[in-house]
């Protein structure tokens, strides 16, 4: 019966992760009563990446608040009440009354799913098998082309596209209302005495530095190439990137242990794999994918590698410098399941001690990177192959093994810290 327990967490854990990650990765959108302009299109896309940084802050403070407990049902039951929210939000917006009101549900879908990710997270982290499917299904959005293709969401190319389905939410709703029922009378056992005040901020703090910096960054590096399209903006880009990684340093720095690795490492693999792009691919791929994240997530627990992960991170990026997902579907096909592989490879190496700090190293793979801001090169109206992407990827895949490495300098594995629980590890009070 345990067994079967375990597998329903799992499950609950991994669909609620995927629609947790595609409400932040995507904009929410319906089908619009009034014809969508350019101008309502632009600030829905830019209050998706807003949605996002504040994502981040949300999901973070839920997860701490959710550690601090002793009961997991208050951790199922706060995720229960974020996708509730979400599904409610979807129905609203159904009859928006306005075009405009869609970046206010794209706001509140971004809350939703925050306090799902978050209340998810702090739960299922502290369980080996909940916590696999957790992160396969954090890093599903990185396949959605292939989802958008299986679901047929795109079916009416005049209609705006609803992200994440109804139907989808819907069943994430149903599986968290059974785990929430399975984990009523459970406890958790305390093996080392809680503090006096077990709410440690750092992991907050973190999140509080990292996602305003990147927002800004990227917003600012938009506008500068929506000025003046046709300059290189190489000194722009630069001083982006220094930013990036300054944040990411600071935000690392400030976790407990060696848990900023994970903050380095989501940084550096959304940048390279927004570099690469997103190609289309056939929808029965995303399963072929999916299971590529969960072998690398099983290879990365098993044999974890902090230079090997990086350095795959670093292939990524070459790959961007050199070709496209465009240029042939061999190419495109060994390069998706090269990033699916590097993700759940990345997700299994930094398995974060303290829950909170995991949370927030998902949450930063859902952030703009400075590559997605760059836009794309067009002669003769086709898109022609740009390396300047794969550069600003590479810099802060460089930039981010730098910071890896000091940080395992600094902070060396000791056994005392290997022997500890998370909990205990969550020592990062000020």
């Amino acid at each position: 019966m345990r067994r079967i327990g375990e597998t329903i967490d799992a499950t609950t854990a991994f669909i609620g992760a995927a629609v947790a990650g595609i409400t932040l990765f995507l904009p929410v959108a319906f089908t619009a009563p009034t014809p969508m302009t350019d101008q309502r299109i632009s600030g829905l896309m830019n209050s998706g990446a807003r949605g996002a940084a504040l994502a981040v802050i949300i999901a973070v403070t839920v997860s701490v608040l959710i550690t601090t407990t002793t009961r997991p049902v208050n951790g199922w039951a706060t995720a229960l009440a974020g996708a509730a929210g979400q599904l409610i939000n979807h129905f609203a917006g159904r009859h928006a009354s306005s075009a405009d009101v869609l970046t206010t549900e794209n706001y509140i879908d971004s809350v939703c799913g925050a306090v799902l990710l978050g209340a998810l997270g702090a739960v299922v982290l502290r369980r080996p098998l909940p916590a696999a499917a957790f992160a396969v299904g954090s890093v599903a959005f990185f396949v959605f082309d292939d989802l958008a293709e299986l679901l047929d969401t795109d079916a009416d190319p005049s209609a705006v596209l609803e992200t994440p389905p109804r139907w989808l939410i819907g069943v994430t709703v149903a599986l968290l209302l059974l785990s929430t029922l399975r984990n009523w009378s459970q406890l958790e056992e305390q093996k080392t005495p809680r503090m006096a005040i077990a709410l440690p901020v750092t992991p907050i703090l973190a999140g509080m530095v990292l996602a305003p910096v990147v927002l800004a960054g990227t917003e600012w590096l938009g506008r500068q190439f929506s000025k003046m399209p046709d300059e290189g903006h190489p000194v722009e880009i630069g001083i982006t990137v220094a930013a990036i990684l300054v944040a990411a340093t600071a935000a690392a720095m400030l976790l407990p242990g060696r848990d900023g690795i994970a903050v380095y490492l989501a940084v550096s693999l959304i940048t390279a794999v927004d570099a690469v792009g997103y190609a289309v691919r056939p929808g029965w791929v995303v399963c072929v994918l999916i299971a590529l994240t969960a072998l690398g997530v099983a290879v990365g627990a098993r044999l974890p590698s902090t230079a090997i992960a990086i350095l795959l991170v670093a292939g990524i990026s070459v790959f961007a410098l050199v070709t496209s997902t465009e240029a042939n579907r061999v190419g495109s096909a060994t390069i998706s399941a090269v990033i699916a592989l590097t993700a759940g490879y990345c997700c299994g190496t930094a398995r974060p001690h303290y829950g909170p700090s995991g949370v927030l190293a998902i949450a930063v793979l859902y952030l703009p990177s400075v590559t997605s801001v760059l836009p794309n090169k067009v002669e003769d109206h086709v898109p022609v192959q740009d390396a300047t992407p794969g550069w600003a990827a590479l810099a802060i895949v460089i930039g981010c093994a730098v910071g890896l490495a000091t940080l395992l300098r600094l902070r060396p594995r000791t056994k005392k810290l290997e022997k500890r629980q998370p909990e205990s590890e969550s020592v990062a009070d000020i």
